[in-house]
């Protein structure tokens, strides 16, 4: 895949264009918004995330400034969760709010989370949720700044 520059309809929703194969068979080409793809990847972080403070809960293992009784806990979650919708928003005020809270979940992941993870947090699920919820961290913000360059991804 490559990129384009936008060209043809920039709605937020789904479209459907046809196109004809080599044997003039009609092909329809789906397109979708990177704020459908950038809210659901952060739907995904998220729950996985929720996930791991519940086994960590039941294991035993949780960090004790943030579980699922804390306020700091729950209010992560709700903004968490607010911005995968926030993302699906066309402004660009909403972008650039989501990019800047993704930016700093990032710093967070790679500056602060480390000095929390100590051995009892190291289990094979605890790395897991990890990698996985970091890299769908980064997925998110290469989805919302190629959004804001308005750049299309076409197949070739």
């Amino acid at each position: 895949m490559t990129t384009a520059p936008t060209q043809g309809p920039t709605t937020p929703h789904d479209a459907t264009s046809g196109r004809s194969t080599a044997t003039g068979r009609q092909m329809s080409a789906r397109t979708a918004s990177y704020g459908r793809h950038m809210s659901n990847v952060l739907i995904a972080a998220f729950t996985l995330s929720v996930g791991h403070t519940v086994y960590a809960r039941v294991e035993g293992i949780e960090d004790p400034t943030f579980t699922v009784t804390t306020p700091l806990a729950w209010a992560f979650y709700v903004v968490g969760f607010g911005s995968a919708v926030l993302a699906r928003r066309t402004g660009r005020v909403a972008q650039v709010s989501v990019l800047a809270y993704l930016a700093t979940l990032l710093g967070i992941s790679v500056f602060y989370y480390p000095t929390t993870f100590g051995p009892q947090q190291q289990t094979t699920f605890g790395w897991f949720e990890n990698d996985v919820y970091v890299g769908l961290l980064v997925t998110a913000t290469y989805l919302g700044v190629q959004r804001l360059r308005r750049t299309t991804l076409t197949p070739q």
